[in-house]
């Protein structure tokens, strides 16, 4: 498993809208469809998504299906009408679009103890960045079906501080 973080050019707020969100949907789906993987968890914020992904047994080529996923979203919003920002020169050499960042974080899940601090990061980050104030509250996130499977409560950390397990991960 791997957890990984992409991030908006210039963390620009586009999955603030509607249509941005639809649009990210579509890429993912289609790049599920050729690429497939399973989607353990996940948090959409403004600027920015993180990820458990769950690649078939002996395929670990996640970098291409992110690629094809900031491609394909990144066509399907600008042809909708969505602006880019200018991309800086090394993005221009490699013919990148000022959507995205051009890298992404990735981190190869190593334990179950990694995989729960993993997926309770994803799962507080809302919280962490004033959004909500529970996870719960929350509606672009996995947390609602881990909720449903037993993982959490509803209210899970709804007055808590963040866990210092999660707070070290990634001071965003």
């Amino acid at each position: 498993m791997v957890f990984l973080t992409l991030v908006t050019g210039r963390r620009r707020p586009l999955f603030a809208e509607e249509p941005a969100r639809q649009l990210l949907r579509q890429a993912i789906a289609q790049t599920m469809t050729d690429r497939p993987w399973e989607m353990t968890a996940v948090v959409l914020l403004p600027d920015h998504l993180h990820m458990i992904w769950r690649l078939p047994d002996g395929d670990v080529d996640y970098s291409t299906r992110v690629s094809l996923l900031k491609k394909r979203f990144t066509r399907a919003f600008l042809a909708a009408g969505g602006e880019e920002t200018a991309a800086p020169a090394g993005q221009r050499r490699h013919r990148l679009r000022g959507v995205w960042q051009r890298r992404f974080w990735e981190h190869t899940i190593r334990s179950a103890k990694d995989f729960r601090m993993h997926v309770d990061y994803i799962h507080l980050n809302p919280v962490k960045h004033g959004l909500a104030a529970r996870p719960a509250d929350w509606p672009w996130s996995s947390f609602h079906r881990y909720v449903r499977q037993g993982w959490y409560e509803e209210d899970w950390c709804g007055t808590c501080d963040l866990p210092a397990s999660v707070e070290y991960l990634w001071p965003e």
